[in-house]
Formats: C-alpha cells, structure tokens, sequence
C-alpha cells in the first residue's frame, strides 16, 4: 500500500506541475460545434483542424466546447502537457467511431462548467473482439483514450455508450468533482493502471461491470481508490472490480448488481464511508480483508458487520 501511496502522491504532483505550465500559456480556444463541422476562434485557434466530421486538437491547451454536432474530436498532442477540454453546454454524437477519442495527450481535464449540461453519445457498432482485447489502437467507447483523464467541475455530463463502454482509458481515471451520469452496453468505466473518486456525483447504469481496472501486471498498479463522494451504479455484472485492490474510506456508495457488488484478487479495504449493497450474490469478495467499523456497510437493506 505504501509504494501505491507514493505512486499516487508522484503522479498528483505531475499532474500539478502540468496543470501549471498549461495554465500559464494561453486562454481557451473557443469550439462551437454545429452540425458535422465546427467554428474555432480566439488565440491559439490554429491547434484545431476541423476536416470531413473530425475536429482535431493537436496542441496541449484550454478548449472551450459549445453547440450541438455530430462529429468526432480527436486528441492528439505530443507536448507533454495537460490539454483541457472545458465543456461549456454541448452536445456531441458520432455514429462512425468513439466522439472523443484521445489518441495522444500527456493527459486530458475535463472540466464540467458550472450550470451546464454536456452529452457525449455513441451509436457505431465497433468490433467486439478488439474491444475485448483491450487493443489500444480501436475506439470502443464514447469517450476512448490513451492517455490519464480527470474529471472535475460543477457542471453536468450525460454519457450514453449504446454501442459498447461508457468511458474507457489505458491509462487512469481520476474523478475529483462534477456530476458525471453513465450508461453503457457493456462496462461503464473501465481503466488499466488505476481509478480514483475524491469526489463529485457518479451514476452508472451498465451490462457489464460498473468501474474497473484491468491491469495485472503490476502490483503497484490495478486498483481503485475511493476516498468520497456520491456513487451510485446498478451493473449486470460485477459492480465494482480491480485485481490489484479496492479501498473505500468515505463517500456514499450504492451498488445493486447481479454478481459481486465489490470484488478484487487482492486486498479489499474498507475504513469508511457508507456502503448500500443490493445483490443475489456475494456482496464482497477479496483475498485479503481489512474491514473497520467506520464502514458502515447494509446488504440487502440488513446493516452486516466483517
């Protein structure tokens, strides 16, 4: 758990450090969207490449998105800097691939604005078996990246992945804040390396697993992390599931699935906040247990001490 802690701690400052630079380099591009095109505007516009449906962003930055469009933004910077993608009041559909595919970036801020209401949807029927596969290179969710996402903010963001995951990165996910409401054909969020929730409104509705990891090569990697918040996820299969580890020491999580609500092949550590479990399976299932009663845990509406 330490060399995890300090995993994470290196990576908070990286994305610090990050956050700086960019903050210091320029204002928001504005990107209003309409239709299968866009309109860019303000310094720095030339980053954006808006070409047959794409909207492409090829320099780190803060972009404002606005308006309606049927089209896909594509991300793809070499910098090594945050790029930021503010959503403003938008509405994004794409029936050919992913609507947000981030091909290359150092990482991507989504920033919920306060008062909106942003929708992200899909309707392409990508290739099951590369999307099983876990294949990188094949979009196979609304908003599909290769690189570490956050999300934050006070704003709204509806995710419909009708065709297979909700939200799926090879790399991380942090959510610190926003209210983020997912729906998914297959997994809602999925992640290699790592999830965080700090904080914010989560919502999932899934046939697959509600949150996961995947990775299990490292042991230092493969783990969630929920530290507070609001959670709630109703999944066909598992609820919540990592490899590595799953921790909980606050927040308000509620999960009704048809498998296992919270499952890891490591550690599951429970030291706070409340846990609302509704299933006709097991409840929790892990390797190793550390369990508190600082969790205040119900299965099935019966209060259950571990």
């Amino acid at each position: 758990m330490k060399a995890k802690t300090a995993l994470f701690c290196l990576l908070l400052g990286l994305l610090a450090l990050s956050l700086c630079a960019c903050g210091k380099e320029a204002s928001s591009v504005s990107i209003v969207l309409s239709g299968k095109t866009a309109t860019v505007s303000g310094t720095g516009k030339n980053a954006v490449k808006v070409s047959d449906g794409t909207v492409l962003i090829t320099k780190a930055g803060s972009y404002d998105i606005s308006g309606t469009g049927e089209l896909q933004i594509v991300v793809d910077t070499n910098d090594g800097k945050a790029v930021f993608l503010n959503l403003n009041g938008m509405e994004l559909t794409c029936t050919v691939s992913s609507p947000i595919w981030i091909r290359n970036a150092a990482m991507v801020v989504f920033t919920l604005k306060e008062g909106t209401q942003n929708v992200i949807s899909d309707n392409h029927p990508y290739s099951e078996s590369d999307a099983e596969e876990g294949n990188p290179d094949v979009p196979s969710a609304a908003i599909y990246s290769r690189a570490p996402l956050l999300l934050r903010g006070d704003g709204k963001l509806i995710v419909g992945g009708s065709s297979y995951n909700g939200i799926s990165t090879s790399d991380t996910f942090t959510m610190e804040g926003g209210n983020l409401s997912l729906t998914a054909k297959h997994h809602g969020i999925k992640a290699k390396d790592f999830i965080v929730i700090s904080g914010g409104y989560l919502n999932v509705k899934c046939d697959g697993d509600g949150i996961k990891t995947t990775n299990t090569e490292k042991p230092s990697l493969g783990y969630i992390n929920i530290t507070g918040g609001d959670i709630t996820i109703n999944a066909n299969d598992e609820g919540i599931y990592a490899p590595t580890s799953i921790s909980v020491s606050g927040g308000n999580i509620n999960v009704k699935s048809k498998k296992t609500a919270l499952e890891t092949d490591g550690q599951l550590s429970l030291t706070g906040g409340f846990i609302d479990i509704r299933t006709n399976d097991d409840p929790l299932a892990a390797v190793k247990w550390d369990v508190r009663p600082d969790a205040v845990i119900t299965v099935n509406g019966r209060p259950v001490k571990y």
